[in-house]
């Protein structure tokens, strides 16, 4: 046979087939022809996750948060990004304290909206949380839990190019204040708008930053290095080759001029768990600076307590008449087992147990999900509004076209608010004109009430600031018992008032009905339950059958 009639091997294909042969278990997958392994012919479209140990901090300086609907104009760009903890700068809020739902924490001046700091903490991170500690206006400093080590987190605002010496030195302080409350043994990092240049070049310097910087260094570049030196940090956006528009994190509104000056900075012992630190352009919040996120190998502590059910029963629905009847009708088939002759505590127990039930079944839950006043609209200007970021520097008209859509996100957010305060004060008249007082006055408290800002700290008697959760409910217990001790006993005064009015003997006779169901009548509505989670609307609902039930339970208690 002549050399060129020879055909080159094939693995097992059918006649006439050319070309590697295809897997049928892996659709789009070959065989390659020599080493017969899989080849991928076609992309892979899945994105990698990050690993379960992976903590992503950030850092991002938002320009101002004081306007209508900023917040939650964060709160919904950040949904597009995994993270853990995000330090805001610029901040402009007064005060310190944080949100109801605790997710934003942050840290400003008394009185004038300027400057200012804060953390946006992820639901993990926000049950991880294990102190946080405000260190003036400049400062932000907190501490987050991990499963095996804890990481102490500082966010912080420097000075900008205009500020003396003075400044700079005084803010440098600040943070050497910092520092010393930490606790030796966390991982620390720091986050934030450094407002310094530290440039590319990092002869000299290789021990604080890695050869993959941006720009020409300044003098306070220079400074912000050699307190780098001083702490055994390590500058994590120097540390992987990126390419320029994932490095830089500030550009001039002509788009000329860019710097990395939004840095996170970490202990360099610690510096090989940083698996990637990098910016994100596309992320927009009306700011001339980029949002930038770094990836560390660690693990947030996972809380003991499980979390409580977000399920709330409203009991006023028991004021409606087929939902009481239905209420009070199925109470009495589950009390129908509970024996006359059964001890104290279980009857106790039983008839608590069918109300839960009966409550459960007949009773429509509602989820306690606070609604957003922001509307969709808005929403959806803001989704427009980053598209257009992008290519904004390309030409004038998309200049133009981006400034444009800017202004009609605020606009758009201020016609929310007003939107909103407008329903709640239709809501309140119509309260107040079908006589539901309670929830008009609710209202009216809701708009009016002048908002206070909080802590979750409390100081110990030495005035010193409690941070841990196990030492301010040590504290709380300790405030409480002292309220109700008595330093001199009181077996003295008990004694005294004995010999005075000698008890009297105990009446034999039962406790009536009438006194039962006229107890349970007079409880008051709209109260907070007990440990039992029974309510007076639940009591004064059962009717006659539950009042029954709780008469011969008060008369067992009475006898023994």
């Amino acid at each position: 046979m002549n050399d060129f009639n020879t055909k080159p091997y094939r693995l097992g294909r059918c006649p006439g087939e050319q070309g590697p042969r295809r897997l049928p278990s892996d659709h789009g997958r070959v065989e390659k022809l020599a080493t017969g392994k899989n080849s991928c012919t076609t992309k892979n479209t899945q994105k990698l996750k990050p690993a379960k140990n992976t903590l992503t901090v950030g850092t991002w300086n938002v320009q101002t948060l004081w306007t209508a609907g900023k917040l939650e104009l964060l709160r919904n760009e950040m949904k597009r990004f995994r993270y853990d903890i995000i330090g805001i700068s610029e901040v402009r809020w007064t005060g310190k304290g944080e949100t109801p739902n605790g997710d934003f924490i942050w840290s400003g001046e008394e009185s004038s909206h300027m400057r200012g700091v804060g953390f946006l903490l992820s639901t993990q991170a926000k049950k991880g949380t294990n102190r946080i500690q405000s260190n003036q206006f400049t400062n932000n400093f907190g501490t987050i839990l991990c499963s095996t080590i804890k990481i102490s987190v500082i966010h912080v605002y420097a000075p900008t190019s205009s500020s003396s010496e003075e400044d700079i030195e005084a803010f440098y302080n600040d943070i050497e204040q910092a520092l010393a409350k930490t606790d030796k043994k966390d991982v620390l990092i720091l986050t934030g708008d450094w407002n310094a240049k530290i440039g590319n070049d990092n002869t000299d310097w290789k021990s604080v930053m890695g050869k993959y910087g941006y720009g020409d260094r300044r003098e306070r570049g220079e400074r912000l290095l050699e307190f780098a030196t001083v702490h055994d940090l390590y500058v994590c956006n120097t540390k992987f080759q990126h390419k320029p528009n994932r490095k830089w994190t500030w550009a001039s509104p002509d788009g000329i001029h860019k710097n990395m000056i939004d840095l996170i900075l970490i202990q360099r012992r610690w510096k090989t768990s940083v698996t990637n630190c990098r910016t994100f352009q596309s992320a927009d919040i009306s700011s001339d600076h980029s949002l930038v996120l770094c990836n560390i190998n660690l693990k947030l502590k996972k809380p003991h307590n499980k979390p409580l059910k977000c399920c709330r029963v409203y009991v006023n629905q028991l004021r409606d008449e087929k939902i009481k009847q239905s209420y009070s009708a199925a109470l009495v088939k589950q009390m129908k087992g509970i024996e006359p002759t059964c001890s104290l505590e279980e009857h106790g127990k039983k008839i608590e147990q069918a109300i839960k039930i009966t409550i459960e079944a007949t009773v429509p839950a509602k989820r306690t999900t606070k609604k957003t006043w922001i509307s969709e609209e808005t929403l959806k200007l803001a989704d427009e509004k980053r598209r257009l970021k992008e290519p904004k520097n390309v030409s004038l008209e998309y200049t133009q076209q981006y400034k444009g859509l800017c202004r009609k996100v605020k606009r758009s957010a201020r016609q929310d608010k007003e939107h909103w305060i407008q329903e709640q004060c239709e809501q309140a008249e119509k309260g107040l004109n079908i006589g539901n007082t309670r929830e008009a006055y609710d209202l009216i408290k809701l708009l009016r009430k002048e908002f206070v800002p909080r802590l979750n700290v409390i100081r110990n008697q030495e005035g010193t600031m409690l941070q841990t959760n196990d030492d301010i409910k040590r504290r709380w217990t300790q405030y409480c018992s002292s309220l109700y001790k008595d330093p001199g006993g009181g077996d003295g005064m008990v004694k005294e008032l004995e010999d005075i009015s000698p008890p009297e003997n105990e009446d034999p006779h039962d406790i009536l009905y009438s006194e039962v169901q006229a107890a349970i009548n007079s409880l008051k509505r709209n109260t907070s339950p007990g440990s039992d989670g029974v309510t007076a609307e639940m009591l004064q609902a059962g009717g006659e059958p539950l009042s029954r039930q709780i008469h011969t339970l008060c008369n067992k208690a009475w006898h023994e």
